[in-house]
Order: structure tokens, then sequence, then C-alpha cells
């Protein structure tokens, strides 16, 4: 039976490192026990493959970790690419649910083909499983992906945002004609544009086509922006302002409450919702939540949709579609006619749901008519990081909603704005791209500006953070001179 031990440095609740020792015992047959500093730490079931890290990107929800709902300490880092005792390259899925760990279970979650919602589910470097800012990591055996020969290490690196970039573009699912804008093309936001980029060419390899924007506040970025695909690239902030509704879709990446509120005025038809911050944003308490679920809000109908077109029948979880109402109104009897409604206190259907015979174990859509009520429907019971609707689920908001305090609400229930947001990406097709367009697998040479060592994390973070940074890597068993430049 394997045993490592090997010192790495946690991420503490105050934005310091300490160093801590880890030792893992186990295979994975019969499972794994993480000790820190002579403590139990974390016991895994098997399904889990002990890999070397040779790097891992920092990202900003690294950046943030401090503000999400999961303990500290913890060695975080999930932007991952690791080997195998035989050299093998891999990058690694970051949610260890049922499905990855190729265990059969009567999960609900992974039975609906939704296995990165997984209730049981650890996630890499972010929930409780140590990350890739330490030498090794126990990564779920069917979340392994093995990199192509024609992938470097330096897109390889990349995978998982792009991944999650293209999941985002696949989400929107852009128009002919539309204008879609990437707000805050940095880290993720230069991967959305590529990714956007390639879907374009698709489409115009069709017929169609769409321009995409890049908004950016470092005028140094805007040429940059436009080697990523941009068809066009604009100033934002100070002086630089745009009108309102100037483009049909934003997709913001800024990870901040003010880059949100600016994407929330200058979209038309949709904002995605790309980055967490752990931060209140838009009069909305739970908006990284609402990212980590993938949910969506929109606004309820006027008039009763055909049948098939209307969210419940769409995300349907049962033999009827569940609807939570938690606006104080009645619901119109043609929603009572075509779904199960329940109405009541957000913690009190959670909890009716729980209990679900079919289906996954919450409702379909809820349906709102303020802003508390949508943090409710979000996160419905103190404690527990469980929706009260399903992950993809939908949240609707009256058109009498009170809207007061919330430039989202208003913009929902006046200009019909819909809010998506989306998260993890499936690897194999983000990896098939950059295996078979050798421009696009450059895009580490162009992205990543700085590199540290694994025992210098606190100047990677700093740096990271800094205007002259767009990407920092950590690598492990490489020296590196000050300043983030590799030997």
């Amino acid at each position: 039976m394997p045993t490592i031990e090997f010192e790495a440095l946690d991420y503490r609740a105050d934005q310091t490192f300490a160093p801590a020792r880890y030792r893992y015992d186990g295979d994975e047959q019969t499972g794994w026990r993480i000790d820190r500093d002579g403590v139990l730490l974390l016991e895994l079931g098997k399904g889990f493959r002990l890999l070397r890290v040779a790097s891992c990107g920092v990202c900003s929800t690294d950046l943030a970790r401090h503000f999400l709902p999961f303990p500290l300490p913890q060695v975080i880092g999930h932007e991952v690419v690791a080997r195998s005792d035989n050299g093998t390259r891999y990058v690694v899925e970051i949610n260890a649910s049922h499905a990855a760990r190729g265990v059969a279970d009567e999960c609900a979650f992974c039975r609906a083909g939704l296995p990165t919602h997984c209730p049981s589910r650890v996630t890499l470097g972010i929930h409780d499983l140590p990350g890739g800012f330490g030498a090794y990591i126990l990564a779920p055996v069917a979340a392994c992906v093995e990199v192509p020969a024609s992938v470097p290490d330096s897109a390889a690196v990349l995978v998982e945002p792009f991944a999650a970039a293209l999941h985002g573009v696949q989400t929107v699912a852009p128009k002919a004609g539309e204008r879609i804008a990437v707000l805050g093309p940095r880290r993720l936001g230069m991967l959305v544009v590529a990714a956007l980029a390639g879907v374009r060419a698709r489409m115009v390899e069709a017929g169609r086509d769409f321009a995409i924007a890049a908004l950016v506040r470092d005028p140094a970025l805007l040429p940059l922006a436009r080697t990523f695909g941009a068809t066009e690239a604009l100033q934002v902030g100070g002086d630089a302002r745009l009108p309102d509704a100037s483009f049909d879709v934003v997709i913001d990446t800024t990870g901040s409450p003010d880059g949100f509120d600016l994407a929330v005025q200058l979209a038309r038809r949709e904002v995605h919702l790309k980055s967490t911050h752990g931060r209140p944003a838009a009069g909305l308490r739970h908006l990284t939540e609402l990212v980590v679920d993938e949910l969506a809000i929109g606004r309820f109908p006027f008039s009763e949709p055909k049948p098939g077109e209307g969210p419940w029948d769409r995300l349907r979880t049962g033999s009827r579609p569940r609807v939570a109402w938690l606006a104080s109104t009645m619901p119109p009897a043609w929603l009572t006619a075509r779904a199960e409604v329940r109405r009541g206190a957000a913690a009190e259907l959670a909890a009716q749901y729980d209990s679900a015979e079919d289906g996954l174990p919450r409702a379909d859509v809820a349906v709102v008519d303020s802003a508390a009520k949508i943090d409710l429907a979000i996160r419905p019971r103190d404690g527990r990081e469980e929706a009260l609707i399903r992950p993809r689920g939908e949240i609707l908001v009256l058109p009498s909603a009170v809207t007061y305090g919330s430039s989202l609400l208003s913009a929902v229930v006046a200009r019909d704005l819909r809010l998506s947001s989306s998260r993890c990406g499936d690897f194999r097709p983000a990896l098939d791209l950059l295996a078979s367009n050798g421009e696009l697998a450059r895009i580490g040479e162009r992205l990543v500006t700085h590199r540290f060592a694994a025992n210098d994390l606190a100047c990677a973070f700093a740096t990271a953070r800094s205007r002259g940074c767009i990407k920092a890597v950590v690598e492990h068993g490489t020296a590196i001179r000050a300043g983030g430049e590799r030997t």
C-alpha cells in the first residue's frame, strides 16, 4: 500500500500560507487516508489515483478562495497538469463524484448526467480534497484525461479554464448577427474570447457570423484580445463609457461585483456569469452559489407558454415538472394544471423535496417576487450548501416583483434580461480543439506571463493579483528566478 509524505503550503482564511506536513496512505482499490501534521484530515473511498503534480495555474477562484463557503486551511489549486509513475501526462477534472471515481452508486445526480453536481463530491483544491499547489494529488480515476502529444504543457495547464470557457460559450449559444462581449478578459476571459473565436469560425463556414467584443480596462490588453480572436476590442472604465444595452450577450469574467453591475447595464439579451468571487452583488448574497449550481434567472411569462416551451417542461426531474412557488401571490391556474406547484417557505419546501421518490430531490423551477427570495431559492437552509432547485435549474421573477436595491432584478423585470451561469466544462472536446489547432495550442505562450516555484505561493498570489500579470503558473521541481521567470 503506497505511502507518500510531503510538505505543502496551506492557504488560510487570513489569505496567508503556512507549511504543513501531508501523508497519503492507501490505493485505488481500498481508498485513502490523508493526514495533515500527523492528524487525520480526510478519508476517501476507492477510485482515487495518486499523481505527481507538474504544474498548476493560479485562477480568480484561487485568489478569492477565502470568500468561498468551504473550510480552510487547505492546499488549493485545481488547474493541474500531473504525471503518473510511467510519465503519462494527465489533466484532471476537478469534481470527485461517484461517476468520476468509477463507483456504482444510487446517486440521483450521477444517474441524471449531473456528476459535477453530485452532493457527495469533494472538489480538487476547492472543497476538502488537497489541490495542485502541493506536490501530489489524489485524482478521481475517471477524471484523469490523458494529454495528447501535440498539446504542450503550456497549453495543458490551461485546459481546465479553457473547458469552462467553452462550456460557457455553448451555454449562451451565440446567434447569427449578434454582438457578444467578454467583460474583463485576462485569465479566464481571454480563453472565453478564444472559445468564442473557435465557435465563430465554425459558424462562418456555415454562412453565419457574429461579432466578438473584448471589453478591457487596461489598454495594454487590447491588442492581445485581438490575437485571441476578438473582432473588436474596447476600453471600459474611467472616461471610457459605452451606451446601455450595447451588446446582445455579455459574458462577465471580471470576478468582481462592480464588473457584474456593468455587465447587467451593457447586455440586451443575456448576462452570463463565469467568475465566482464569494461576495454580494446586484442586491444578491448568493451569486457565487448560483454559479456553483449553474442556475439561471429570468422573467416569469406574462401569459401561458405553449406546451414544452416553459422552463418547467424543459427541466423536468420527475413524472411532472416541479415548481416551488415562493411568491406571495397565487400561482396561475394554467401553471397548476401543467406542473406540480408547491407553495410555502423555501426551507420547508426544500425539506419536502428531499424525500422525492423519483427524479432529483429538488424543484425544477422557483418563482419569486424579490431579491431576498432569489437568495432563499439558491440557499434555503442555513449551514447547508443545497439549493431549493436542481442544478441548471431556473429562478423566475414575477413581473410585479419588488426590484428595489437590485440592478439585476430591475433589468430582468423591465427588459426581460436573462442571467445564466456555468462552471466546469468537459475536458475532452477542449483537448480535441487544442490538439487540432496548432495556433490555439499556443495559448499558453500568449497568456502565461509569470511562473513560480511551489514554495513561493505568496509571491505568486501577489503577482497574480497585479495588473502586470495576466496568468501565473506554479511549477513543481523547477527553479524560478525572482519575479516569476523560469531558469
